[in-house]
């Protein structure tokens, strides 16, 4: 039936289906609790909205190939319109509750399958063929992208790896630039296999069932083309940032360890306050 009535819905003028979502977010306040999140809301009919600052098409799109063309667990996309500030974004909600503490309280074997579970998803990610032509760092499309840990305004795109290691260095304190250049300057000076990449890499994206299994990964407005290391220094960020050993295996074991970038970007950490 939903394959019938979804087509005819989107047929429907994007001002009238606009106005129905706007509704249902305002039912979905009333009905479920605030999930953290200023930028995503719980509707009825197992759905969430998406919209607000730095929620762009460019989501929507990523997750739409992504679910056309691995088996990824994300959410599917039901409907996207542009609006003023960026995207009004319709999804699916996936089964399973944030990560969070939950990998201290598996076994062995459950921590060794749900790292095993997350690296096959991001296996499918990372080999996903980047276009031949236009900007190599970039969001999906080609646009700018969001990186958090640079600057809270969206930035890019960047044609090389040295430009955006530039826009890094000149991001930080103006008289630390020189020292990062020189602590960077052997890892910067290595070129790295870009990949498509999560970018925001931390354990309320990242979902898990009641058995402790992997069940999604969410939150892809920071999706792009980036250095093979940039998840997993992301994860990292800041210092350790989850800190404990649990959390260090699953991330290790899904990216491999990247020491030489880690030990630059938490020098470059020292210097930058993006927000």
């Amino acid at each position: 039936m939903s394959r019938i009535l979804l087509p005819l819905w989107l047929s429907l003028p994007s001002a009238l289906r606009l106005r129905a979502y706007q509704a249902l977010v305002k039912i979905g306040d009333l009905l479920y609790e605030f999930n953290g999140s200023p930028k995503c809301f719980r509707l009825p009919f197992g759905l969430y909205a998406k919209f607000g600052h730095n929620v762009l098409m460019a989501e929507a799109n990523v997750m739409r190939y992504l679910k056309a063309h691995t088996t990824m667990l994300i959410p599917s996309v039901i409907d996207a319109i542009p609006i003023p500030s960026g995207a009004f974004i319709v999804m699916t909600r996936l089964d399973g509750e944030p990560l969070m503490g939950r990998l201290q309280e598996m076994s062995k074997q459950q921590l060794t399958a749900f790292a095993e579970d997350l690296k096959s998803n991001f296996d499918q990610l990372r080999a996903v063929p980047q276009p031949k032509n236009g900007p190599r760092i970039s969001g999906w499309g080609g646009g700018n992208l969001r990186a958090g840990r640079i600057e809270s305004n969206r930035i890019g795109p960047f044609s090389t790896e040295r430009d955006l290691y530039d826009y890094m260095i000149s991001m930080s304190h103006l008289e630390r630039q020189e020292h990062l250049k020189a602590v960077a300057r052997e890892s910067h000076s290595t070129p790295h296999q870009l990949v498509l990449s999560h970018g925001d890499i931390h354990t309320t994206n990242i979902l898990v069932d009641r058995n402790n299994r992997f069940s999604g990964l969410i939150d892809w407005e920071c999706c792009a083309w980036m250095p093979d290391y940039w998840d997993w220094t992301c994860s990292n960020y800041p210092c350790g940032k989850e800190g404990y050993p649990e959390w260090k295996f699953v991330m290790d074991t899904v990216f491999g360890t990247y020491p030489d970038a880690l030990k630059v970007e938490q020098e470059l950490w020292k210097y930058n306050d993006p927000w």
